[in-house]
């Protein structure tokens, strides 16, 4: 993956200010979804993603292997009608969903130090 720097401007005060684009993320996961199942190296893969980038690739690994199956975990706010139209299986992920994934406010780790979650993410 890479990040493109790039510079936009706040609507409302019209400050500049600096912030990145990632690059060529789709294209990895493409080919590395290719190159898993040339390999036999899964039955069944699982994308989270709601971008339809990666129709082409799902559509070929699957025309390639139709012995794979490839499901798409949706994001929340994401439509992908197209991308679960191609895809053996799909789910949405929901705000239930991620509030039974979080991790507690404080993990002790084996040296006896601590991670803390930021108050601001709670």
């Amino acid at each position: 993956m890479e990040n493109l720097e790039k510079n936009l401007k706040c609507p409302l005060c019209n400050k500049v200010y600096q912030t990145y684009e990632e690059k060529q993320t789709d294209v990895n996961i493409a080919i590395h979804l290719f190159e898993l199942a040339v390999r036999n190296e899964y039955d069944t893969a699982a994308i989270i993603t709601g971008d339809s980038d990666l129709i082409p690739s799902i559509k070929i690994v699957s025309s390639t292997f139709p012995s794979k199956s490839i499901w798409s975990i949706i994001p929340i706010g994401r439509d992908a009608k197209e991308l679960i139209n191609c895809c053996n299986k799909h789910m949405r992920i929901k705000e239930k969903h991620l509030q039974t994934s979080i991790f507690p406010d404080e993990i002790k780790l084996n040296d006896s130090s601590k991670l803390i979650c930021p108050i601001k993410w709670k």
